[in-house]
């Protein structure tokens, strides 16, 4: 005779699954984030190359992270440079006017896999492009009225210590663009279980915490943001 499951044999294989399911999925889950944060740090390598491999071929000048008062949209915005898009192997997307649309929607490195909606400022609105990083505004290659010297590769006796690239979601009043304090210091986005990837100018790329940042107007001149003094 063949033998029947009985309810209470059912139940108890029907909780033991859910148990498992229970154990597992939070185990995938984090792995995937793993997976991504992999990636993403991967995208960030690969744009500090291009800033060196820019770097080569403009005589070691570094490009700008913004232009003057941040005049938008404009190409002395990092991620509307075209030749440091190139050198990431990124296009520039620009009207029939010529006027700079902005790196792809889709399929560049500079989309996060774990960012929700890159093709959106933090407060929603949607800019025409997909952006999940933010560059240093202030380490001496900005171009705001306190910062309009650029520098050369060579200048920096630390590379480790500079941070070039993070994690960020942009805003209208500083797109692109992370600093120490003010508006763009609400750019940084620590997406990845609480932590943002941080890539220096050596190439090598960090996971740190926001207490793991130095803020404030006392660590501007630090390494890690290598704000040029007066």
């Amino acid at each position: 005779m063949k033998h029947a499951f009985t309810l209470i044999e059912l139940l108890v294989v029907i909780a033991i699954i859910s148990l498992l399911v229970g154990i597992l999925m939070p185990a995938l889950g984090a792995a995937r984030e793993a997976a991504r944060q992999s990636v993403c740090a991967s995208n960030l390598r690969n744009m500090v190359l291009g800033v060196r491999v820019y770097a080569c071929r403009h005589d070691g000048w570094l490009p700008m992270a913004e232009p003057p008062l941040r005049e938008f949209p404009d190409e002395r915005h990092w991620f509307m440079n075209a030749a440091l898009l190139q050198s990431m192997g990124v296009d520039l997307r620009k009207s029939d006017d010529r006027t700079p649309l902005g790196p792809p929607m889709e399929g560049s490195i500079l989309i996060c896999p774990s960012h929700a909606d890159p093709c959106r400022w933090r407060d929603g609105t949607l800019t025409g492009y997909a952006l999940s990083y933010g560059m240093n505004g202030t380490w001496g290659v900005g171009g705001r009225p306190d910062h309009l010297e650029q520098r050369r590769l060579g200048q920096f006796t630390s590379e480790s210590g500079v941070m070039v690239f993070m994690d960020a979601c942009g805003t209208a009043v500083a797109p692109g663009i992370v600093l120490y304090h003010g508006c763009p210091a609400d750019n940084m986005d620590f997406r990845h279980r609480g932590k943002a990837n941080v890539a220096f100018l050596d190439g090598h790329v960090e996971a740190l915490g926001p207490d793991d940042v130095p803020m404030g107007f006392s660590n501007r001149y630090t390494p890690f943001w290598s704000t040029p003094k007066p």
